[in-house]
C-alpha cells in the first residue's frame, strides 16, 4: 500500500496554521472578566494553543518519524537564551515560580518555532498578517465605542480599556501592528481595498491618542525617525510618492484626530488633552514618571548583586519590595513614589536582575542578528514592494523593543505572543520565500529523513503500537489541558467570587470559594493570601497562620505581614505580632492601617507611650487619614489612661469635630468629655 506523505505533510501544517491563527484571534479578544488577575484569560488561551501545538508535533512524528528543523541564524542564540532561563531553577528557591516565567516564555519561543516551519508561502503569510490587522482594528474600535460608553463592559476598570488590558498594554499592542498596517495600505492595488486600510488606520490613530500612553507616543516618534532614515537609506520614496494623494489625505485625517484630542471640546472627555499629558513628561513632580525611576535604581542594585546569572525568573518579584524598602530607608524623600511593583517596568532591567548580564547580553545578541539580516536583505533585495513589508515588519518590532525600555510587554501573554509571531514572520519573510536562492539554501534545511526511508519505517512499526501511542498521547494531552489550563482558570474565577464575598463580608462563602480556588492551584500566592484573610475574619487563626507563611513562598506581598500581626495579635503571641507589624511598616512607610493595629497591640500590653508614637505616625503619615477621628479618639483614651487629662480633652474636642454626626462613637467621646469636665470640677 502506497502512503501518500505529501498529504499528511501538508494536513499537519494547515492545522498548525489554524492554531496560530487562533492564538492571534483568541488571546487579545475574547475575554471573561469575572476573573481575580486580569490577565488570566491571555494565559489560558496561550497555554491552550501551545499544548495543541506540541501534541500536534507529537502526532506528526509518531507518524512519520520526521521532525522539521528549518536553520536560520537566530536559532542557537534563542537556545542558548532557553537555557539561561533554565538555570532559574537551580537559582530560585520557589521552583514554582521560576516554571511559570520559564513556561511564559517557552510558550512566545514555540509560536516562533512554529511560524518558522510551517509558514511556507507568500499566500500564508498574507492570512496571518490580516488576522493581526483584523484583531487589531476590532481591538481600536472597542476602545473607541467604550471611550463614549456605547460599550458597557469592563467599565469599572475605567473610560480606557481593551480586552487586552490597560491603555500601555494596548497601546503597545496597536503600535505593533500599526506600521505594517501602513505598508499594506500603501501596497495595496484595488481602491475599495485602499479605502478599507485607510478607515482601519484611522481608527487605530485614534485608539492611539484615546490612549495617551506617553511610552508609546516616544517609542513611535524615535520609530519614525529610524524609519524615515530608512525610505532614504533603502531608496522607498518612489512608493510613497505613488501613493502622494492617498497620503495627504491620510494625514490630513490624522491632524484633525490629533487635534480633536489635543483641545477641549466635547469629543474630548479625558480630564487631559493630549498636550497636557504630553506635557507631563517633563514635570519633575510626576508621579508615574519617578516611581519608575524608584523601580530602576532598585532593578539596578538587584543586577549589580548577582551580576552574572542574575536571581532567575521572578526573583524580581519576591525580592523587589525588600530593596525598596533599604533603599527607602536612606532616601526618604522617595517615600512618596513607594510601588508594590511586581516587574520592574523595563524588561531590559528586569532580564539583567533575573537572568543576569549573561541572559541581557544574549538577548541583545538576538536582537543584534536579526537586525542584521533585516538590513542585509533591504540591501540586498531590488523588489522595492518586498522592501516596504520588511520595512513594516521592522518598524512594528522596533517600536515595540523601544516600549520595553519603560514597561513590561513581554510579560503581557497578548503583547508577547504577538511580537515573537512578528518577529518569525520577519525572519521567513526574509530567508524562505522572498530571496529563493538563499531560502533553498538556508531555509529549506531539516533534520527529517527522506521520504522512502519514512515509508518504510511506517511499514515496518506495527498498527497496534502506533494506535496504542495515540491513545497515550491524547490522554497526556487531555490531563495536561486540565492540570495546566482549566484547573488554574477556574481558580481564578473562584478567588474572584471569593473576594466580592470577602468584601460584601460573606465570610463563609468566601471560604468555600478560596478553599475550592486553592484545591485547584495550590501554588497561587495571592489566592492563598485572601484565603488566610478569610480564616482571620471567620476567628480560625491556626489555619490563617498555616495558610499565610505559605504564601510567602509564591507571592511576596505586604498584606501577608499585616494579616499574620493580626493572626498572631488574635492568637496572643504578641513578639511574633509586633515582627509581622514591623515588617510590614519597613517594607511600607506608608501603611497606615498596620500602625494602627500595632498601636493596639501596644495599647493591650499597656505600653502607652509605645501606642501614642505609632497613632502619631499615621497623623504624621496621612493628615487627611479617612478615619481621623478614631485616631484621634484613642490617643485621648491612651492619655486618660496616663493620667494626663488635659492632653486627652484636647484629642477628644478634636475627635467629635470629625466624628460622623449621630454615630456611637461621637456619643463615646462625649461621655469621655464629660467625664473629664466632671473631675476637673471635682478638683
Amino acid at each position: 500500500m502506497e502512503i501518500n506523505l505529501g498529504k499528511e505533510d501538508n494536513f499537519y501544517q494547515k492545522t498548525i496554521v489554524i492554531i496560530l491563527k487562533l492564538t492571534i484571534l483568541f488571546i487579545p479578544l475574547i475575554l471573561y472578566k469575572y476573573v481575580d488577575y486580569f490577565r488570566a484569560n491571555q494565559e489560558a488561551w496561550l497555554k491552550l494553543f501551545i499544548l495543541m501545538g506540541i501534541f500536534l508535533y507529537f502526532f506528526r512524528y509518531l507518524r512519520q518519524r520526521k521532525f522539521n528543523w528549518k536553520n536560520n541564524e537566530l536559532n542557537l542564540p534563542l537556545i542558548f537564551f532557553m537555557l539561561v532561563m533554565g538555570l532559574s531553577f537551580f537559582k530560585n528557591y520557589s521552583i514554582m515560580i521560576s516554571l511559570s516565567k520559564f513556561s511564559l516564555f517557552f510558550a512566545y519561543l514555540f509560536l516562533y518555532f512554529l511560524i518558522i516551519n510551517n509558514i511556507e508561502n507568500e499566500s500564508q503569510f498574507n492570512e496571518i498578517i490580516r488576522f493581526f490587522f483584523f484583531v487589531s482594528s476590532l481591538t481600536s474600535l472597542y476602545i473607541i465605542l467604550h471611550y463614549y460608553g456605547i460599550i458597557p463592559y469592563l467599565r469599572e476598570y475605567g473610560p480606557v480599556i481593551s480586552p487586552i488590558g490597560q491603555k500601555n498594554w494596548t497601546s503597545n499592542y496597536l503600535a505593533l501592528i500599526f506600521p505594517l498596517m501602513f505598508c499594506f495600505f500603501l501596497l495595496e492595488e484595488n481602491k475599495k481595498g485602499k479605502k478599507i486600510y485607510f478607515i482601519f488606520l484611522s481608527i487605530i490613530y485614534a485608539a492611539l491618542m484615546i490612549c495617551q500612553s506617553r511610552s508609546i507616543w516616544i517609542s513611535l516618534g524615535l520609530t519614525l525617525t529610524f524609519g524615515i532614515y530608512l525610505i532614504y537609506r533603502f531608496k522607498l520614496l518612489p512608493l510613497f510618492y505613488k501613493n502622494k494623494k492617498w497620503l495627504i489625505v491620510l494625514l490630513s485625517i490624522f491632524l484633525i484626530i490629533t487635534v480633536i484630542y489635543s483641545t477641549d471640546n466635547p469629543l474630548n472627555k479625558s480630564p487631559l488633552t493630549v498636550t497636557q499629558r504630553a506635557l507631563s513628561t517633563f514635570d519633575e513632580k510626576d508621579p508615574s514618571i519617578n516611581t519608575r525611576f524608584l523601580i530602576w535604581k532598585n532593578t539596578l542594585q538587584m543586577i549589580k548583586d548577582r551580576p552574572f546569572l542574575g536571581g532567575g525568573l521572578g526573583d524580581f518579584g519576591m525580592n523587589y519590595l525588600n530593596y525598596q524598602a533599604k533603599f527607602l530607608r536612606d532616601n526618604p524623600q522617595y517615600i512618596k513614589y513607594w510601588t508594590n511593583a511586581k516587574e520592574a517596568h523595563n524588561e531590559y532591567l528586569q532580564m539583567g536582575a533575573e537572568m543576569g548580564l549573561l541572559g541581557l547580553g544574549i538577548f541583545i545578541a538576538i536582537l543584534f542578528i536579526f537586525y542584521n539580516l533585516v538590513l542585509k536583505f533591504l540591501k540586498e533585495e531590488k523588489d522595492g514592494k518586498k522592501k516596504l513589508v520588511c520595512w513594516g515588519l521592522m518598524g512594528g518590532i522596533t517600536c515595540f523593543l523601544i516600549h520595553c525600555f519603560f514597561t513590561f510587554p513581554l510579560h503581557v501573554h497578548a503583547l508577547g505572543s504577538a511580537f515573537f509571531i512578528i518577529l518569525g514572520l520577519t525572519v521567513v519573510y526574509i530567508k524562505n520565500f522572498n530571496l529563493p536562492e538563499r531560502g533553498n539554501k538556508e531555509g529549506k534545511k531539516d533534520c527529517s529523513t527522506n521520504r522512502e526511508k519514512n515509508v518504510e519505517n511506517k511499514k515496518s512499526n506495527s498498527f497496534r503500537l502506533n494506535l496504542l501511542c495515540t491513545i497515550l498521547i491524547l490522554l497526556i494531552m487531555l490531563l495536561l489541558i486540565d492540570t495546566i489550563v482549566i484547573r488554574p482558570y477556574l481558580a481564578e474565577v473562584y478567588a474572584y467570587k471569593g473576594r466580592d464575598n470577602l468584601e460584601e463580608g460573606n465570610y463563609t462563602e468566601a471560604l468555600n470559594d478560596f478553599e475550592y480556588a486553592i484545591k485547584l492551584d495550590p501554588y497561587n500566592g495571592r489566592i492563598l493570601i485572601n484565603l488566610g484573610a478569610t480564616y482571620i475574619n471567620l476567628d480560625i487563626y491556626n489555619e490563617a497562620e498555616k495558610v499565610l507563611k505559605r504564601s510567602k513562598k509564591y507571592y511576596n506581598d505586604l498584606n501577608t505581614y499585616w494579616n499574620l500581626g493580626l493572626c498572631y495579635m488574635k492568637l496572643e503571641r504578641v513578639q511574633e505580632a509586633e515582627g509581622e507589624f514591623q515588617q510590614a511598616i519597613y517594607l511600607n512607610p506608608k501603611f497606615t492601617e498596620v500602625y494602627h493595629y500595632l498601636g493596639l497591640l501596644y495599647f493591650q500590653q499597656g505600653d502607652y507611650n509605645g501606642a501614642i508614637e505609632q497613632w502619631n505616625k499615621i497623623l504624621e503619615t496621612e493628615p487627611n487619614f479617612p478615619n481621623k477621628y478614631i485616631v484621634l479618639n484613642n490617643l485621648g483614651i491612651v492619655y486618660n489612661k496616663k493620667e494626663i487629662p488635659d492632653k486627652a480633652l484636647e484629642y477628644f474636642l478634636k475627635a467629635l469635630q470629625l466624628a460622623p454626626e449621630g454615630s456611637p462613637i461621637e456619643e463615646e467621646i462625649e461621655e469621655e468629655i464629660n467625664k473629664i469636665y466632671k473631675s476637673n470640677l471635682k478638683n
